[in-house]
């Protein structure tokens, strides 16, 4: 099987091939909110070096926010418009669960993002990383849920996040390629600026 990853959800554009649990080739870059002028260019550049066509690849994996308006739109717009015409499957990747992916021997994991209006995006989840919630609360809603849970990590995560450029690509498909995939036309991006 051959996975395209993708990820514009922040400051860091990321487009990554994997074949047979291995990385086979990655672009990095940061693209400073021009990911519209090189996500594409880089998407054609990722598969001739690798003499792939773009119905070679099996699934696509693509991170759907939170994140920035322009960032998760273009990713979501490019992973959609590709699985649509080439009847590939889909799966989005919540940038909130990929960031605690990494960490072990936690009994709950919550990783965090902050919004535009001293509000935060904020992912819990147990110990086998399955969801218990994701949503917008306030940064004293946060407090609350933290003083009820034991053992946590806490992971922040930035926008422009640059540690991004470290993200272990195969952990994340690893731990996503089991789900199940989505109809194109049913995946929507998560902004940073939803409103409550």
């Amino acid at each position: 099987m051959t996975y395209l990853f993708l990820d514009t959800s922040s400051n860091t554009l990321i487009l990554s091939l994997i074949k047979e649990d291995k990385v086979i080739d990655k672009i990095i870059m940061e693209s400073l909110k021009e990911h519209s002028i090189y996500a594409v260019e880089k998407l054609d550049e990722i598969l001739k070096n690798n003499n792939l066509t773009p119905n070679d690849v099996d699934k696509i994996f693509v991170v759907n926010g939170p994140g920035s308006f322009t960032g998760v739109r273009i990713g979501v717009t490019i992973a959609k418009t590709y699985a649509y015409c080439l009847k590939k499957d889909i799966v989005p990747i919540s940038s909130l669960k990929m960031k605690i992916l990494e960490y072990k021997d936690y009994d709950n994991y919550v990783s965090v993002m902050k919004d535009k209006r001293d509000l935060v995006y904020c992912g819990v989840y147990d110990k086998e990383y399955k969801t218990i919630s994701e949503e917008l609360i306030t940064t004293e809603q946060l407090q609350n849920r933290l003083e009820k849970l034991d053992n946590y990590k806490l992971v922040e995560c930035e926008n422009d996040d640059t540690n991004r450029k470290n993200l272990n690509i195969i952990e994340v498909i690893n731990y996503y390629k089991n789900e199940k995939s989505v109809n194109p036309h049913e995946l929507n991006p998560i902004y940073l600026k939803e409103v409550i």
